[in-house]
């Protein structure tokens, strides 16, 4: 696919060598979103043109180095990963473009993320989530992941200043879904000045800078404080009844025990009646 090709193909273009951009800024950015584009399987329902167009507005708004990354040493898991950023960026700034006075963000704080933490409790509150934390000028959206993708969560900034959080559900669990996004939520609270670039998780990964260190260590606190969890019976004698009595005394989830207590014994076999209590992709996908 040329230039020529994609600017005759729609009209709203991203970028113009006739604009602010120069004719060479224009061109590292076509060639960069191309790199991206070889590596990306055949999406359903969607035209090149519509993947270029997608990815090129994504490419646009990074740095010159990761332009020069991409055109360089693409990857079929970085292309996926880019194009479900630039997809949940657009769907991001449409939300906020058509709910009429959205909240500006304003920040948040530690005993914030503790309030979210204990709607745990009741799963009916999952479908309530946007809302809620839209009240706080956060939008949060469900976008399934692509092939090739290893992504739990994705956090980053909008240039009207609100954080946008987008959760995969690459699992289908409660467990995964509360960490995960306690896990971003804990980004914008301690990082939110970085969050000009996207903060992209994986959290099967051990973190090994510090800024996921924290954030999986705030995350974790507000939902089962360490005090807490120190005294627990769970570890020591992995029951259900163990679990949903602890889980009920700091009231949380006893998804959010069962996970914690499965990832720190390192067996997954325990609680699994708890943590797929019910299934998050029927909830937010609609799949049976």
């Amino acid at each position: 696919m040329t230039i020529r090709d994609l600017t005759s193909d729609f009209d709203d273009f991203p970028t113009s060598p006739h604009g602010s951009d120069s004719a060479h800024d224009y061109y590292a950015t076509f060639t960069a979103s191309q790199a991206l584009a070889n590596q990306l399987p055949k999406i359903n329902g969607v035209s090149q043109v519509e993947v270029m167009r997608t990815l090129m507005r994504e490419v646009q708004a990074s740095s010159a180095e990761q332009k020069t990354l991409f055109r360089k040493s693409a990857n079929a898991k970085e292309a996926a990963i880019t194009y479900w950023i630039a997809q949940s960026r657009q769907l991001a700034k449409a939300h906020l473009a058509f709910t009429p006075e959205f909240p500006r963000f304003e920040g948040i704080t530690k005993e914030y993320l503790i309030e979210i933490a204990q709607l745990s409790i009741e799963p009916e509150t999952l479908i309530q989530l946007p809302t809620i934390l839209q009240a706080s000028g956060i939008v949060l959206l469900f976008e399934k992941s692509l092939p090739g993708m290893k992504t739990d969560g994705a956090v980053f900034r909008l240039d009207s200043g609100n954080p946008v959080i987008v959760l995969s559900l690459r699992y289908d669990r409660l467990d995964n879904f509360w960490f995960t996004l306690m896990h971003e939520l804990a980004h914008i609270v301690l990082h939110y000045h970085m969050l000009g670039t996207p903060i992209i998780d994986d959290l099967e990964e051990e973190p090994v800078d510090l800024i996921e260190q924290q954030a999986d260590r705030l995350g974790s606190d507000s939902l089962i404080p360490k005090s807490d969890w120190r005294g627990n019976d769970v570890l020591y004698h992995p029951t259900s009844e163990n679990a949903i009595s602890f889980a009920k005394s700091i009231g949380v989830h006893p998804a959010v025990v069962a996970g914690r207590a499965r990832k720190e014994l390192r067996n997954y076999k325990l609680f699994n009646d708890i943590v797929h209590e019910l299934s998050l992709r029927e909830v937010f996908f609609n799949e049976k």
